[in-house]
């Protein structure tokens, strides 16, 4: 926590520029008036400033974990130089093996020199055939030997070729499917594949993307489909027809009240600051702020900061009763009520914020506020849940943290719900916008064509 002190001619002035300067997290903490501007040091001419000391909440740096990448490459090889490899393999078996047969074969036949028989003794020409018997016997062994060696070598051989044309067969058959598949890319498909990238960055699923592009294919001929223009118009006409905004609040004879609720962070109370601001300061209308957030302290002392810089009365309401006599009792024209966020999956919480709305009785706006950088699913979810509260409009939180908007404009679409406003920062009362079609499609698909 550091503290600063800021000095201006008026109280007023100095919380704005605390709030312009530091922000919404900026607390206030004491301010007092002092002499400045004297001449030669003293307090002959000083003027009287106001000196206002904040605190302010020093953030901690975020540090992203470090990732483990994976070390797995899952990089696939072409198909030909893989049939290529095994083939070099499977040849190099083979001309080993014939390799080895070809050696045997030149040691059985190596030329024996026959051994030496004497003539002069009977004895001696009978012992010749004696002494070759056992040199017979081992080539007539190594013969058998070598034909079972061929023969294996011989059924290898075919059961290479059986595979060699298996691999033929898949490859040809792989080769077709890719030229097939090719050929089915048509040209059209290729025209709109920037826009079904721009879709689906916007969270629509491939089918909500096909569906959508069906469409505009069937609204143009085909000479345009080859115009990139005419296709942007088109899918932003389409999509535009699905937007539906209520322009600014209107007032009527008696008082009005506008309630606002959500999830928790979507920045209620800011929003609610923000429009309060406009009709207050800028339309010149009678204003008062209800909080009936309990749970959270930091959100009413900052309502009741809000409310003192634009001089807005604000009260804190504990119990239904006190809250119907109050909503009764207020002579203002706006009464803007602030609830606390509560989780889509808190069916009881969502309930008790339904019966302080059942009990109003005038002219009565139900806001639901949603956050532009929620998941589409996490959406869906949402405005299932607050639907039992029948809330009137949505106000788009926080659209300068994301660069896509369609999760929300989609679920809205088939919710039927209008869109009243929305935000793009924390400044208050500055950032936020009137809704408008045209300006939530270019929000949409304005960078396609950075695609």
């Amino acid at each position: 926590m550091k503290y600063v002190k800021i000095k201006a001619k008026t109280y007023n002035e100095a919380m704005m520029k605390l709030k312009m300067d530091y922000g919404d997290e900026a607390i206030p903490i004491s301010h007092k008036y002092v002499k400045e501007g004297g001449v030669l040091n003293t307090k002959l001419f000083a003027r009287d400033v106001v000196e206002l000391t904040a605190a302010i909440q020093e953030k901690k740096p975020f540090t992203r974990p470090s990732e483990k990448k994976s070390t797995i490459d899952f990089t696939v090889g072409d198909n030909d130089a893989a049939r290529k490899i095994l083939t070099s393999k499977i040849l190099s078996s083979i001309n080993k093996e014939t390799n080895r047969e070809d050696e045997m074969r030149d040691r059985d036949t190596v030329a024996v020199p026959p051994r030496p028989v004497k003539t002069e003794s009977v004895e001696s020409t009978v012992a010749a055939p004696c002494q070759d018997k056992p040199y017979e016997e081992k080539t007539a062994g190594t013969v058998t030997v070598q034909k079972e060696e061929i023969e294996s070598l011989k059924k290898f051989e075919k059961e290479f070729h059986e595979i060699k044309q298996t691999l033929s067969r898949l490859m040809d058959s792989q080769r077709c499917e890719s030229n097939r598949i090719v050929a089915g890319v048509s040209e059209e498909d290729k025209l709109l594949a920037p826009y079904k990238a721009i879709l689906t960055h916007n969270d629509y699923n491939p089918d909500e993307c096909t569906k959508i592009l069906d469409e505009v294919k069937n609204s143009i001929s085909r000479d345009d489909l080859k115009d990139k223009f005419k296709i942007e118009k088109t899918l932003k006409d389409l999509i535009r027809s699905r937007i539906v905004t209520t322009g600014p609040f209107t007032m009527g004879q008696k008082k009005k009240i506008i309630m606002f609720f959500g999830p928790t962070g979507v920045g209620k109370t800011t929003t609610m600051a923000k429009l309060g601001a406009i009709y207050a300061l800028r339309e010149e209308r009678r204003v008062t702020f209800v909080t009936i957030d309990n749970y959270r302290i930091a959100a009413t002392e900052q309502l009741k900061k809000y409310a003192e810089i634009m001089k807005i009365p604000v009260h804190v309401v504990n119990e239904q009763k006190d809250f119907r006599e109050l909503i009764d009792r207020e002579k203002s024209e706006i009464i803007m009520i602030d609830t606390s966020g509560r989780s889509h999956r808190n069916e009881l919480k969502i309930s008790e914020i339904k019966s302080y709305a059942d009990m109003v009785e005038y002219d009565f706006e139900k806001i639901l506020c949603v956050s532009a950088n929620t998941k589409k699913g996490d959406i869906r979810d949402v405005f299932k849940a607050f639907d039992k509260i029948n809330f009137n409009s949505i106000i788009i939180t926080k659209v300068d943290e994301t660069s896509y908007i369609g999760n929300i404009i989609d679920v809205a679409d088939k919710y039927n719900k209008p869109i009243s406003y929305f935000t793009n920062g924390q400044e208050v009362p500055n950032d936020i916008v009137l809704a408008e079609s045209d300006m939530l499609v270019n929000m949409m698909i304005g960078s396609v064509n950075n695609l």
